[in-house]
């Protein structure tokens, strides 16, 4: 996977407060949340912000308002969604929608995204706002077998 550089100046909703989230490229320098396990990834939101014109999307934002980590191999913390389960070290991640993170296991397929492997443990069953570090490592899954 390439990775595309761009200069994000613009947004696709407010990501105020949705430090961890996941983002990718919607148009040419603007991102948004992942949309689900099919997108590509570009980065994790570090310091989250709103757009100039508030509730109009997608809108410019104000020069250095929005911190992304897009580099490949960097460690971020991410937000974990309350429906994954037990996240180990070592445990893939990637969407399910809404940019917060999941573990697949069993469950993965065809075309899905894989954003990189846990680097930290979440063992609570389901993690309201749990968050661990991740390594950010995109990876495409053009075929997988079920053993």
């Amino acid at each position: 996977m390439e990775k595309i550089v761009n200069k994000i100046s613009a947004i696709d909703g407010n990501f105020t407060g949705l430090e961890g989230y996941g983002v990718t490229l919607t148009a040419t320098g603007t991102v948004g949340l992942s949309a689900d396990t099919y997108a590509e990834p570009y980065g994790m939101i570090v310091q989250g912000c709103d757009s100039l014109t508030p509730g109009t999307y997608p809108s410019p934002i104000a020069e250095g308002a929005l911190e992304l980590m897009t580099q490949i191999g960097d460690l971020a913390w991410v937000s974990i969604s309350p429906y994954s389960r037990n996240i180990k070290v070592g445990d893939w991640l990637g969407q399910q929608g809404g940019g917060q993170f999941c573990k697949f296991g069993d469950d993965l397929q065809e075309g899905f995204r894989i954003w990189g492997r846990a680097m930290t443990e979440v063992v609570v069953a389901y993690p309201a706002n749990g968050r661990c570090l991740m390594r950010f490592q995109p990876e495409f899954i053009f075929h997988w077998h079920k053993f």
